[in-house]
């Protein structure tokens, strides 16, 4: 397969978002169309974000005028299936989990002339903070500090930026019960709203959007529209049920001072709007310490710099000096160190409870060990997400792990308010919160409340073995010992086609709690795509349809995000922002001219660390690198690196597979002299090397080859290897991989 990239603005023709949400739940859909305008057939890969919490509900596929049916099914097996089908000429469609809120798409063989149109259902839990709810749609990923790889992405769900691209999207959304009547602004886009009788409408108010921002809608509702409700559904052999309560603790402020930690991002991806909004912040948060706080200032980019020597009073002198440094911060210290910024602010605790508040755009991908680390500080980690297109996954991640809570920020909106809302959250008294249900629960998530703040969504889940009858009772007992108490009733899921929602939410907030085993297990029987599963479409085509040769790699690119790295403005002082949407006629001009000043090129994302390459067949330059001491002879890491070290002849389906003399240094002499055995018994060389070549590729599936090398061995193991003899091979190599 010829992995060259052409301008593939043609290859996702179009996007369509629309959706329904009634109180806290919503669905929503998203329509991409993708066409083959070639003249070979291709592979179009399309790694694209969605909000973290959002449950993927089902996908409905069309080829051209045909309706297809996939299924989720384990990791393995959909991978599998999938090159099966694609290295043998058929259809195939692939959807995997590629990171929090982040999926990635492959449309496997798309036949020159051919579309396909793929629509994604999802459900999410929205919550109140005060009197709004914010919905965040997210539709460009902007470039990560790190790498991808690292971060268990492989070459070609890496989403590339191209400052060319011209994606757009449609948009309509329908509010619907308590929140036909909210008040509803975007701070991203320019909208059109219509009042119906039953519902609120909600449409871009040009044709389509550009995707290089989140779009955002904040629905602002009375406290009737607010009023705590609950939900149950029947599930399997009983019952599930959500209760969602906005406690009010107003009022309730703990008495003494704080520790607090502020981090600010001056990486450069801040540059612009992004570095502005923190500034304005860092001087909202200095008008809310008390003097009995104590507090720090940490900057980072490259390298993280605290601005004083521990813990520093907020007296005047502090704050004054706070002020002063503040005004000199820029997006000019380089990559987006935040791990190394969150342990120098971890370091600061003196004995009693430290609270950290972090500023930044999120945009690095090493989401999992930052969010594990945090966990384990034993701090509360605050945060605020700046800019048009922040990461949520790292910035909810964080927020939510250690016990904390997240605010997005908009450069069209007003910094002080979220920040006087942080603040508010931080002084809260902390609260022993406990649930009685109707019936006791075989199951409630989370186990513990661990957080209440006030004016903020509480979601719970419980699992219950009849059917529950009766109200749900939230029971609160503030440090001050002041107890307070709210009630619901949980009613039937009102839709009949979607009563699977409310049982499907629930079981993937439980896949996180579990082995891999279980969250496998749950996530089938629940279908639901996980990082342990994936949505499997395949398309069997007769004989003479079938793709004769392998698909040329498509990669659908992003538009570089608004704003990001001081690329253009999406404030709406600024001339010409995307948030007024340009005229079709400026069409013929790149989106990141008409934001703004032209930019030189973005930071390309970072490219996986090379894996060390091995073996007697590298060239010169590889054998410097190798010490081949390191590992021992025969190991499956040996193998590993003749297998990185010759992806393109392994590519080529022209060249010759090694011999087994060749590959002798990389496998054991027992595993060598049964594969030998094989040969002498009557079966071709080449043929028992593609079953030992396939059989590691399924056993040790985490080193990666390029798509075309993988294909290229499963397709001669197709035509080369007999079932018999694929028999034989496969747990040689099984027990082979099992050392290690």
């Amino acid at each position: 397969m010829n992995e060259r990239v052409k301008p593939q603005g043609c290859v996702l023709r179009a996007t369509a978002i629309s959706g329904r949400l009634q109180g806290l739940v919503g669905e929503i859909t998203i329509a991409q169309t993708y066409q083959n305008a070639e003249a070979v057939n291709i592979e179009a890969v399309f790694t694209f974000p969605t909000p973290v919490e959002a449950v993927l509900l089902g996908v409905d596929i069309r080829i051209d005028d045909r309706v297809l049916r996939g299924r989720v099914l384990p990791k393995r097996q959909a991978e599998n299936a999938y090159e099966d089908a694609v290295s043998g000429g058929d259809s195939a469609i692939l959807l995997q989990e590629a990171g929090r809120g982040l999926y990635t798409v492959n449309v496997g063989n798309l036949l020159p002339g051919q579309t396909a149109k793929l629509t994604y259902r999802y459900a999410l839990l929205s919550v109140w903070n005060g009197d709004t709810l914010r919905l965040q749609l997210p539709t460009t990923i902007a470039p990560r500090y790190g790498d991808p790889g690292r971060a268990g992405l492989q070459p070609h769900q890496i989403p590339p930026v191209d400052l060319a691209a011209e994606n757009r999207f449609s948009l309509e959304l329908e509010l619907g019960g308590s929140l036909r009547q909210a008040t509803v602004e975007s701070p991203s886009h320019r909208i059109s709203v219509e009042v119906g009788a039953e519902m609120l409408r909600v449409r871009l108010a040009g044709d389509r959007g550009l995707m290089d921002r989140d779009f955002i809608l904040n629905i602002r509702g009375s406290a009737a529209a607010r009023a705590a409700f609950g939900l149950c559904a029947p599930d399997r052999d009983g019952w599930v049920a959500l209760a969602s309560f906005q406690p009010e603790l107003s009022g309730h402020a703990d008495a003494g001072g704080r520790d607090c930690v502020l981090i600010a991002d001056c990486s450069g991806s801040m540059a612009g709007d992004s570095i502005a909004q923190t500034r304005a912040a860092l001087l909202a948060i200095f008008d809310r310490l008390q003097p009995a706080d104590r507090f720090n200032l940490i900057a980072f980019g490259s390298q993280p710099r605290a601005f004083f020597n521990g813990l520093h009073p907020a007296d005047d002198r502090g704050v004054a000096q706070a002020r002063a440094l503040v005004a000199g911060l820029d997006a000019n210290l380089g990559g987006t160190e935040i791990g190394a910024a969150l342990q120098l602010a971890y370091r600061q605790r003196q004995g009693q409870p430290l609270d950290i508040l972090l500023m930044t755009d999120g945009e690095a991908w090493n989401v999992e060990d930052l969010v594990g680390e945090a966990r384990r500080s034993g701090c509360r980690v605050f945060t605020v997400g700046v800019g048009a297109a922040v990461a949520e996954g790292l910035v909810r991640g964080l927020a939510e792990t250690t016990g904390g809570a997240c605010e997005f920020v908009h450069p069209n909106e007003d910094m002080a308010a979220r920040i006087v809302r942080h603040f508010e959250r931080i002084r809260a008294p902390r609260a022993e919160a406990a649930m009685t249900w109707p019936v006791e629960p075989t199951r409630r998530l989370p186990k513990q409340i661990k957080r209440v703040f006030s004016g903020d969504t509480l979601h719970l889940l419980a699992w219950l073995p009849t059917k529950p009858e009766g109200p749900a009772t939230l029971n609160l007992t503030l440090s001050d010992g002041q107890r307070l108490n709210q009630t619901v009733v949980l009613e039937p899921w009102p839709v009949a086609e979607t009563a699977d929602t409310l049982p499907r939410l629930a079981a993937a907030r439980r896949i996180a709690q579990l082995s891999a085993a279980d969250a496998t297990a749950l996530a089938v029987e629940y279908q639901l795509v996980t990082p342990h599963t994936h949505f499997l479409m395949v398309d069997v085509r007769a004989e003479g349809e079938k793709a004769t040769e392998l698909p040329e790699l498509r990669t659908v690119p992003h538009m570089l995000a608004a704003g990001w790295g001081g690329v253009g403005s999406v404030v709406a002082a600024a001339p010409r922002m995307v948030a007024m949407e340009p005229d079709l006629d400026d069409l013929d001009m790149p989106a990141f001219i008409r934001r703004g000043p032209v930019p030189p090129s973005p930071t390309p994302m970072a490219a996986p660390a090379p894996i060390t390459r091995l073996n007697s067949q590298v060239s010169s330059r590889d054998k410097a690198i190798f010490d081949p001491s390191q590992y021992p002879t025969g190991s499956p890491l040996m193998f590993v690196g003749w297998f990185q070290a010759n992806p393109a002849r392994l590519a080529d389906p022209k060249q010759p597979l090694p011999t087994l003399d060749e590959l002798a240094d990389a496998l054991p002499g027992d595993l060598l002299a049964r594969l030998r055995e094989l040969v002498a018994q009557g079966e071709a060389e080449e043929a028992v090397v593609a079953a030992l070549l396939h059989a590691f590729l399924q056993h040790r599936p985490e080193y990666w080859l390029p798509r075309n090398a993988s294909r290229t061995i499963r397709a001669r193991c197709q035509k080369q290897v007999s079932a018999t003899l694929a028999a034989v091979v496969e747990p040689l190599v099984e027990t082979w991989c099992a050392t290690g």
